[in-house]
């Protein structure tokens, strides 16, 4: 929590106090009138000032020592410490100040430990949430370095695998349809410039992961012959919508590793639909069992990607994953902040 927002935060609660204690002390003067001894340096505006430093004193006290309280290193020196303050400051300050006054005298040793332990506790519970505010950033930076380094680790689960795969298409095309490879070799290197570039930023224009999903399924092509069988479709205004880069791909490349595209009445669909401030993209697949036992690593891409929608869509988003024997279905909704 910024230096800033803490300050504002303790001249506001202290405003409050000196406030409400103003108005108990009119109200208590003008009821009663002016005590024995009665002094004119004795008005609203000093009583409140003296009160209010004398309840501030404690507060800081443990507002300060509350992180050696909890420490494990002399933690029993300072609660004596505590202890013997607030034993004895309620004493000093009623035989030394408020023992002449007798409108407030009646606060009696009892009353003023009380009052004392009270702003005491207060000032440790301030501190308690201001690290809990501060343990929470701490948190959420951990997580996010940990997505930005699982994040990395996804995009090494693609690229060996399947750029080995698209180059030794690439390869075989070249003799067979030279314009073809050389297109399929472009479309490769805006996927890698997408991957290693555009992919670092924390969002990224929606038009470009779309364009990235096309290279990937494009370049998939090349290994299947059943094309056909691969249905991707997008509609709704890109323009203007931006998100995190790389959350449909892991989904996308998961159809492809656990498909049977082998098989004409296997098909691969994906959708990709945007309405207003809100995302929907589906993907469903055919499959097999058998398949879907081969390889289990595309959990680890899966969980990377569940991560990252909690973490940056909080509750703006609803995942549903179904799968049974025959297909693999993947629907996401993200909701988008307005404009």
């Amino acid at each position: 929590m910024k230096k800033s927002v803490k300050f504002i935060i303790h001249v506001s609660f202290w405003f409050i106090i000196s406030l409400t204690t103003y108005m108990i002390f009119r109200t208590l003067l003008d009821s009663v009138g002016p005590p024995i001894g009665y002094h004119p340096l004795w008005n609203f505006e000093s009583l409140t000032f003296l009160t209010i430093v004398t309840v501030a004193i404690p507060f800081y006290l443990l507002y300060f020592l509350f992180p050696k309280l909890i420490s494990k290193e002399k933690r029993i020196i300072w609660y004596i410490i505590v202890v013997i303050f607030l034993i004895g400051y309620p004493w000093l300050t009623n035989s030394s100040f408020f023992d002449n006054f007798e409108t407030i005298s009646t606060a009696n040793y009892s009353n003023s430990f009380i009052l004392y332990f009270f702003f005491a506790l207060i000032g440790g519970l301030f501190r308690i949430f201001f690290n809990w505010v501060e343990q929470g950033k701490i948190k959420d930076n951990i997580e996010k370095q940990s997505l930005k380094s699982e994040l990395a680790l996804l995009k090494y689960q693609i690229n060996p695998h399947f750029l080995f795969n698209s180059l030794n298409n690439i390869d075989s095309l070249i003799q067979e349809d030279s314009q073809k490879a050389s297109l399929a070799l472009n479309r490769l290197s805006e996927l890698m410039r997408y991957m290693i570039y555009d992919s670092e930023h924390e969002n990224v224009h929606l038009g470009k992961e779309i364009e990235y999903i096309k290279n990937y399924i494009s370049l998939q092509k090349l290994r299947v012959k059943n094309v056909q069988n691969i249905d991707f479709e997008v509609k709704g205004n890109t323009e203007n919508i931006t998100i995190a880069p790389m959350i449909f791909i892991a989904f996308v490349e998961n159809a492809f590793k656990h498909s049977s595209l082998k098989n004409e009445k296997n098909k691969i669909i994906i959708r990709l639909s945007i309405f207003d401030n809100l995302i929907e993209f589906t993907c469903i697949n055919d499959l097999s069992k058998n398949q879907m036992e081969k390889d289990k690593s595309s959990g680890i891409g899966l969980n990377i990607i569940k991560k990252r929608l909690e973490l940056i869509y909080s509750n703006n988003y609803d995942l549903n994953i179904d799968e049974s024997d025959k297909n693999f279905s993947v629907s996401l909704k993200i909701k988008l902040n307005a404009n």
